[in-house]
């Protein structure tokens, strides 16, 4: 009878253990302390750290638009380069695949801002007649251009901007 008696002790003592300890990660009384001055101190000194990055990413990024709007007004388009690069297009079929002028296909990129994309004059030559170079699954196929129809028409594509 006192083995029966200590075991249901000893099984009251953890339960009660268990609920006490249950009790204080439910009701919070295991919570940190509330962080020291010095520690409150470095957290808002890190706050406005962020906050001064993030100023001087936003001017960085109205300084990069305003230079890439300098840069499209100080270059305009001849309507000699686009009445000649547009012949060339037409005769080409690019309007079949490509949006040029805010008209043709969609199975190609839409090249209304080519210019915006960075590719140099000599890529995009590359890009016109032999594609392949730049992507071996492409399906536009070779151009075969000489230089001059070559040149005009890059020199149209690097300027839509």
């Amino acid at each position: 009878m006192k083995a029966s008696k200590g075991k249901k002790g000893l099984t009251v003592l953890f339960a009660s253990l268990f609920l006490l300890i249950a009790g204080f990660g439910l009701y919070g009384c295991a919570k940190a302390p509330a962080p020291s001055k010095p520690a409150k101190k470095a957290a808002k000194k890190k706050a406005a750290k962020k906050k001064t990055a993030a100023k001087a990413k936003t001017a960085k990024a109205a300084k990069k638009t305003a230079n890439a709007a300098a840069k499209t007004s100080a270059k305009p388009v001849s309507n000699n380069l686009e009445t000649a690069a547009m012949k060339i297009i037409n005769a080409q079929g690019c309007e079949g695949c490509h949006v040029i002028n805010g008209k043709g296909g969609s199975i190609g990129p839409n090249l209304d801002k080519e210019g915006t994309r960075g590719h140099s004059l000599h890529w995009l030559e590359v890009q016109i007649n032999t594609p392949k170079v730049h992507d071996s699954s492409t399906m536009m196929p070779n151009h075969d251009l000489n230089q001059a129809q070559l040149k005009t028409v890059a020199e149209y594509l690097e300027s839509l901007k």
